[in-house]
């Protein structure tokens, strides 16, 4: 199962730097204009590369346990991503404070775990 995510992990990557391209294709082709459509196709590597990292995660070994922050790194990156294509709403801005959430806990865990680490 783990060589499974490790390839899934590769093709998302994958279709994310291609995604990328597309958007850098489109822009110069509309000259660099930001609107929704710009929006929506710079939204997907985001997604992409947010579900290639969940899979990378998945893909390691060890437990699962060690892995939740990379997990909710790439799960902020997904939602972050998918935000463009939902219906605004309350619901909409509840789901914006979860990524912003989960960006500062997972960040700031690596920052704390860096103290703690050079304390010893």
């Amino acid at each position: 199962m783990k060589f499974i995510f490790g390839i899934l992990s590769l093709l998302f990557l994958t279709i994310s730097v291609l995604s990328f391209g597309a958007v850098w294709c489109s822009d110069i082709r509309h000259g660099f204009d930001y609107d929704l459509d710009h929006q929506r196709l710079g939204s997907l590597p985001f997604i992409f590369i947010g579900i290639s990292f969940i899979t990378f995660q998945l893909s390691l070994p060890g437990r699962l346990k060690e892995r939740i922050k990379g997990l909710l790194l790439g799960l902020a990156f997904a939602l972050w991503g998918s935000e463009i294509f939902l219906p605004k709403g309350n619901w909409l801005t509840i789901l914006d404070n979860l990524v912003i959430a989960i960006f500062i806990v997972d960040l700031g865990l690596i920052v704390v775990g860096h103290f703690r680490a050079n304390k010893k």
